[in-house]
């Protein structure tokens, strides 16, 4: 039995059930199951490349420990819809249903917090992250990503975390918004800000970023549990 074909049974086994369990059923594809999303991450294949606990095997894959669920959520679907163009995550999100997506999301976000692997303090790329530059019509990074940069609100906001996440990464995602290859920021944003940056920029605000302190939670000051 193919998966398309799966999915579509469930779906039209889960209209025939009664009210109470279809309303579970909406709850789950909002909110997602954090410990469904292990298993599918797992089955799925996600944590090869992200790691069971979020953290990348590879420079070149991103961290996902701690990171926004909301963020995370709108890049699975991005990639689902073609909004966002990766061969690999293309084929790996065609597949989910609304509340895998929501489970996957669920999971990572709740991972303990992705860390820097080393400190790096580089003044250009602190200023740009904390200040812009002005002459260039610049905003400061953390106009939208926050101090420490921590992201938005997880429950609400797209904005992802960035404290911690791979080096390499970044760099690549930063020219992606430069060469107009990623499309998918809210009101094209982060392609304005492309544009703006430089060889040197880029490198040093991914320095900066993959060298800063790890995010901490916005209810409790700590570090989110599993």
């Amino acid at each position: 039995m193919g998966r398309k074909f799966r999915r579509n049974l469930l779906a039209l086994l889960a209209l025939s059930l009664p009210l109470p369990a279809q309303d579970a059923l909406a709850q789950r594809a909002a909110t997602g199951d954090a410990s469904d999303g292990k298993l599918i991450s797992r089955a799925g294949q996600c944590q090869e490349c992200h790691g069971e606990a979020g953290i990348s095997t590879s420079e070149h894959y991103p961290n996902l420990a701690g990171q926004n669920e909301s963020y995370l959520r709108k890049q699975l679907a991005d990639f689902q819809s073609g909004a966002r163009q990766s061969e690999i995550m293309n084929a790996m999100a065609s597949e989910l249903s609304k509340e895998n997506i929501a489970s996957i999301a669920a999971y990572f976000a709740r991972a303990p917090a992705m860390g820097a692997a080393k400190s790096d303090n580089g003044a250009l790329g602190q200023s740009l992250f904390d200040n812009g530059d002005e002459t260039r019509a610049l905003p400061p990074c953390a106009a939208c990503h926050g101090g420490r940069s921590k992201g938005g609100t997880p429950a609400e906001s797209p904005i992802p975390v960035l404290a911690g996440q791979r080096e390499s990464y970044l760099i690549a995602q930063l020219w992606s918004w430069k060469a107009d290859n990623r499309t998918n920021s809210p009101g094209g944003v982060m392609n304005a800000i492309g544009h703006a940056l430089t060889d040197t920029d880029i490198d040093a605000l991914a320095k900066y970023l993959a060298g800063s302190l790890a995010p901490v939670s916005w209810e409790t000051g700590a570090k989110p549990g599993p």
